[in-house]
């Protein structure tokens, strides 16, 4: 880290220190982290909320008794971080998890990467900012909107994060996201999101994602609506909605959520047709890119999905430990720090097939151009992942024996955002309000895969760590039970 930046390494080793010496911790990671960041909004009246601000802070994950706490503190001096320290330790202590955790305390990691920026996106100065999104909502000003506007976030990060069994790294990452709303005054609300680790180079990236989300608002504001069918329908999926649905699918994939009890899906079990192949990669630039993770891992390629079968679940050094596997760098740290890191996915990379766009729409009555989030069957599934969930990823076993068998878990109902009614696989018509009914055994159903292929990227919620995620997918045909929305 650069000049200015001391007190955040004095506190990291300060607690690193005061963790080594005291014999109920049995392992931490402590981050030490510097941001420069930017948060606005823009709408038809302007810009608002603009603000540039540094942020200090360092989170620490603590196993003791076997489980593990986390915290994040804004607060330097010895005092506030003698108590965030004391706070986690009896955390862990109390948790009572009926197994322990285990970490890897035999490799030690030295490394550092200075991201994948040419220009830090902190040096372009906030009035630029400002005007390329101005720029970019200009681009639907000929549509009749009830209302427009954009949400962008950038920050430059230094981190830098040590263990108690003597790794060291250190990192920079410069984060930029906007997150775009047309509300159609004749039609459904078009949203995006964008994200980069490209640095300034995301603010071009930017101007290419407005003028496709006003091109595609465009197309849906001269389809006239239609009468969607129902029932066990022929689907096709652009590539952005097989990437929200293969992002949908990836969660199942994680081994704390299978420890709970809530994935349909096992290592070895057909999920897909044989030219189904899946992997999480780390895209030099992508929006969710990193070079390590949480646990000082190396981010490396998994194969997850290979000839339609599940090969391997995503990991953390607990669970890869427990499984007898090795970590690829899966404990993904959530945004700002401020929640703890969760195992997840990074850039799925979705193989292309050799049906072209002609191909993949023949026989299909509808074609979906985007999902909204979606809503799980399953209660206790909708509660869990929505609820506060401990650092530990063993813990997840302890719920699942005090829970009963749950047939509905891992299906969901897609409410689907921008669609269209085909006719000899030309579009025919909008559909409105309909949601696509997903269960475990859908993905099964694939009967073309498409030769092109685009990226989605966003947001994801889990049990209250916000990650990013980035897929880049084919469009698919499949089958599934469509149905009118209430």
């Amino acid at each position: 880290m650069s000049d200015g930046r001391e007190s955040v390494l004095d506190a990291m080793d300060w607690l690193l220190d005061s963790f080594e010496s005291d014999a109920a911790v049995s392992y931490a990671e402590v981050g030490g982290v510097y941001q420069e960041k930017t948060d606005l909004v823009v709408t038809d009246d302007g810009p608002r909320d603009a603000t540039e601000f540094t942020e200090t802070g360092v989170w620490l994950r603590v196993f003791a008794d076997g489980a593990a706490d986390y915290r994040y503190t804004n607060a330097l001096d010895e005092e506030s971080l003698q108590d965030v320290a004391d706070r986690a330790i009896r955390s862990g202590r109390v948790l009572a998890q009926e197994e322990p955790g285990r970490f890897d305390a035999y490799t030690t990691h030295r490394g550092t990467h200075g991201g994948w920026a040419n220009e830090g996106i902190h040096a372009r100065a906030l009035d630029e900012k400002v005007a390329v999104i101005e720029e970019g909502l200009a681009a639907a000003a000929d549509l009749d909107l009830d209302r427009r506007w954009a949400n962008y976030a950038d920050a430059h990060v230094e981190e830098a994060v040590g263990t108690t069994t003597g790794s060291v790294v250190r990192t920079t990452l410069d984060r930029a996201e906007v997150t775009l709303s047309l509300s159609l005054a004749d039609g459904p609300k078009v949203s995006r999101h964008a994200g980069s680790t490209e640095g300034d180079a995301f603010l071009d990236e930017m101007r290419d994602a407005f003028a496709a989300a006003a091109a595609d608002a465009r197309s849906l504001s001269n389809a006239d609506p239609v009468d969607a069918p129902s029932g066990e329908t022929t689907v096709a999926l652009s590539p952005a909605a097989a990437g929200q649905l293969f992002h949908f699918v990836s969660h199942y994939l994680e081994t704390d959520t299978r420890y709970m009890g809530m994935s349909p899906y096992a290592v070895g079990d057909r999920i897909g047709p044989e030219d189904l192949d899946v992997e999480d990669t780390v895209h030099a630039g992508s929006w969710a890119a990193r070079a390590y993770d949480a646990e000082v891992k190396p981010t490396t390629p998994a194969r997850l999905v290979s000839d339609g079968r599940i090969e391997r679940l995503l990991h953390n050094t607990t669970t890869a430990a427990e499984e007898g596997a090795y970590p690829a760098g899966n404990s993904v740290p959530s945004l700002g720090f401020t929640e703890p890191p969760r195992i997840h996915a990074r850039h799925l990379e979705v193989a292309a097939g050799d049906a072209d766009a002609a191909a993949l729409r023949e026989g299909a009555d509808v074609y979906v151009e985007r999902f909204k989030s979606p809503w799980f069957r399953d209660e206790f599934e909708r509660v869990q992942r929505e609820g506060l969930f401990p650092p530990s990823a063993l813990y997840a076993k302890d719920i699942d024996r005090k829970s009963e068998d749950r047939p509905d878990c891992g299906s969901a109902e897609f409410p689907v955002a921008e669609a269209y009614r085909l006719d000899d696989g030309e579009r025919a018509g909008r559909v409105d309000g309909l949601a696509v009914e997903y269960t475990p055994d859908v993905l099964r159903t694939i009967s073309r895969v498409g030769e092109a292929r685009g990226t989605v990227t966003g947001v994801c919620e889990k049990h209250k760590s916000r990650l990013p995620f980035a897929v880049t997918a084919p469009g698919v045909r499949l089958e599934a039970p469509i149905r009118a929305k209430e």
